[in-house]
């Protein structure tokens, strides 16, 4: 198995874990949806330590938080509560 085969398993299995979808793990890893697809296909990256740092970061993040407090109202306007 090549490098880039073992780290898309890795994200693969990272994204089942965590239920998100290929857009949404993206959006929480920071990078364009078809990057995120690209390495999830077994095309590799050119920071493969600096992903998985961040799939434990961002998992340890989303766990750590109130179900409540990473859901997002989208009818609140910008700069004003509710």
């Amino acid at each position: 198995m090549s490098k880039d085969e073992k780290l898309a398993q890795e994200v693969k299995a990272w994204r089942a874990k965590g239920g998100f979808t290929a857009e949404a793990a993206a959006k929480v890893l920071g990078i364009p949806k078809r990057t995120f697809e690209g390495i999830e296909q077994g095309r590799g990256f050119p920071y493969p330590a600096l992903l998985r740092v961040a799939m434990e970061s961002k998992t340890l993040s989303l766990q750590a938080m109130p179900e409540e407090s990473h859901r997002v109202d989208w009818r609140q306007k910008p700069g004003r509560s509710v």
